[in-house]
């Protein structure tokens, strides 16, 4: 026995199909929308730590550049593009053969930390922790909190 099915039903069955499984389809746009912008904002928070840890090169474009995502009173605090390339600089000096760990601890909240490894043990030298916010799709970051290693 054999089944046939006209045109008729294979249009009326695909629309079947697309009308059960468009709510599904919309709901995965919309997370992969929302995980795009948040990558976004970790990668604009994750450049502003690791130029401020001296894991880029320190230039002076490159301070002007992240001070904008520095709110105001974070900015007066660390003495704006200046201040930042002078941190840099001294966590370049001070730390030459580091590298960052990285985790999401909250939301609006990130904690670096700088690791060197001497003779097979691992050493957490300095944390920071990274509290920022987003607003009209700029990042704010809008203090740090240092805490000293092991």
């Amino acid at each position: 026995m054999r089944l046939s099915y006209s045109k008729e039903d294979l249009i009326i069955g695909f629309f079947i199909v697309f009308a059960i499984s468009y709510p599904f389809i919309t709901a995965l746009l919309i997370f992969l929308q929302d995980m795009q912008e948040k990558r976004h904002e970790t990668e604009e928070v994750r450049s502003f730590y690791s130029f401020l840890l001296g894991q880029e090169e320190c230039t002076p474009d490159r301070a002007q550049e992240l001070s904008r995502f520095m709110s105001e009173d974070l900015s007066e605090e660390m003495g704006g593009a200046e201040g930042l390339l002078r941190t840099c600089q001294s966590y370049r000096r001070a730390y030459p053969n580091s590298r960052v760990e990285e985790k999401v601890v909250g939301d609006g909240q990130l904690l670096a930390t700088l690791v060197r490894k001497e003779k097979g043990i691992i050493q957490r030298s300095i944390s920071v922790k990274v509290y920022y916010k987003v607003e009209d799709k700029n990042i704010k970051i809008e203090r740090l909190e240092y805490e000293k290693g092991s």
